[in-house]
């Protein structure tokens, strides 16, 4: 015979397990749909990713479309001029440039693969302003391994020819400084001695797409650890500090935003 202190025992069992187990049920119900709510989150957050590399690729590789009319009017007149020899060459870096425009799907490359691919772009504008035209190089050897963002050097310089030197019919300079600054920072300068920014190019609606297109790069990859500056007046000048790194393994949530 069942005493009483057992019987309200089992009793007890019998009211509080169900309450128990449906509290369990809960529970676990709740924790199911919290880590599908996670793994949903992580989803999203790769296929931004996904995105913003996505965008940054094709940010990369736009040609300007003045740039290839010109070049290809550059060449056109040495055919017309009988220069076959010079026209060899022409087509020869007209050949590379546009080969690693297309061909490069990299995040970052070394400094002087960057620097390369730019005096393919800086011999094709030979071709147009010929002695008339004065480079100057200013570069730390230092820095030939460090990586940058592809196209960063071409761009600038691009930009210097577009809006300055074109504008002008007397001597052409542009000078590209890369040096090292601080400890970890590497800054990138492109002037010209053209008639320079008069507006602010993030600012200003008529402007080219070219500056934008930069900046936009150096976010997506950098964040808030680079910086593009402009001098507005005479003379362009347009300087970027960006992170000193020569490994991909160095880049780290504090340092790089696109992973």
């Amino acid at each position: 015979m069942l005493s009483y202190e057992s019987f309200f025992l089992i009793i007890l069992i019998s009211i509080i397990g169900p309450v128990i187990g449906l509290v369990a049920l809960i529970f676990y119900n709740m924790l199911e749909k919290r880590v599908y709510l996670l793994q949903v989150q992580n989803k999203q957050i790769l296929l931004e990713k996904e995105l913003e590399t996505s965008r940054y690729l094709q940010l990369n590789q736009q040609i300007q479309p003045h740039f290839l009319f010109n070049a290809l009017n550059s060449i056109y007149g040495l055919i017309r001029l009988q220069k076959y020899e010079t026209l060899t060459k022409s087509f020869e870096y007209l050949v590379l440039f546009i080969r690693t425009k297309y061909m490069n799907k990299e995040l970052l490359c070394p400094l002087e693969k960057e620097v390369t691919h730019t005096k393919y772009y800086l011999e094709i504008q030979k071709l147009r302003f010929g002695d008339r035209l004065k480079i100057i190089w200013q570069l730390d050897q230092d820095l030939n391994q460090a990586l940058i963002i592809p196209y960063l050097l071409q761009s600038l310089a691009e930009n210097a020819f577009k809006h300055g030197i074109e504008m002008i019919e007397r001597e052409a300079i542009l000078e590209i400084t890369i040096k090292k600054i601080q400890k970890r920072k590497i800054q990138i300068s492109v002037k010209d001695n053209g008639p320079g920014f008069q507006l602010d190019p993030f600012i200003d609606d008529q402007a080219g797409v070219g500056m934008k297109n930069i900046k936009k790069r150096l976010q997506l990859i950098f964040g808030e650890n680079a910086s593009i500056t402009v001098k507005l007046g005479k003379g362009g000048s347009v300087s970027i500090v960006l992170p000193l790194i020569y490994k991909m393994e160095e880049m780290s949530s504090e340092s790089i935003a696109l992973r």
